[in-house]
């Protein structure tokens, strides 16, 4: 007799346990469930937000090298009755403002792709001040441009450049 009593409490403990088993994985597959859904919607919401603002900073940026580029850069600044010092002076004051101007943007652009903008800026400027240092302090800035030319076709490949294919790398992986 003793034994069906301990049979029916050893049954209706394990048909307990079960249950509860059961309702606990039921709750918790809910909790998940609920849990996930608003963190999935706010993450769509902000792609909404950011993505429009990280395309713009790669397309600040994609301007800015190609504005501080050696041959864009003289074409835009190039004025024949500056001297060298003046031009070297007015370009390498062009380039930091441009980068100034924006510095914000890195914070859209990956560590890589920000890295090579600051030494494409920086590269730039020495190109700018080698070159310089070419020439006379009295030669005319279209001497001094000459030069930058002549650098710039002498590297295989400029600092500017490798940042914007870099940054068109990042684009892609965006979309």
């Amino acid at each position: 007799m003793d034994y069906i009593l301990l049979f029916r409490l050893l049954f209706v403990l394990i048909t307990i346990g079960l249950l509860l088993g059961c309702a606990l994985l039921i709750i918790r597959y809910w909790f998940t469930m609920n849990n996930k859904q608003p963190g999935k919607d706010i993450r769509i919401e902000e792609q909404k937000i950011i993505l429009p603002l990280r395309l713009q900073a790669y397309e600040r940026i994609i301007l800015f090298l190609e504005r501080i580029s050696p041959n864009n850069l003289i074409m835009r600044l190039n004025k024949p009755e500056m001297t060298s010092v003046q031009f070297q002076s007015l370009l390498v004051k062009t380039v930091r403002e441009e980068f100034e101007y924006n510095l914000s943007q890195q914070i859209y652009l990956s560590f890589k792709a920000w890295e090579l903008v600051k030494n494409a800026k920086e590269e730039t400027i020495k190109l700018i001040n080698i070159a310089a240092g070419k020439i006379p302090e009295t030669a005319s800035s279209g001497e001094l441009a000459k030069i930058i030319f002549d650098l710039s076709v002498e590297k295989e490949k400029l600092p500017v450049n490798i940042a914007i294919d870099e940054i068109k790398k990042e684009i892609q992986k965006v979309f």
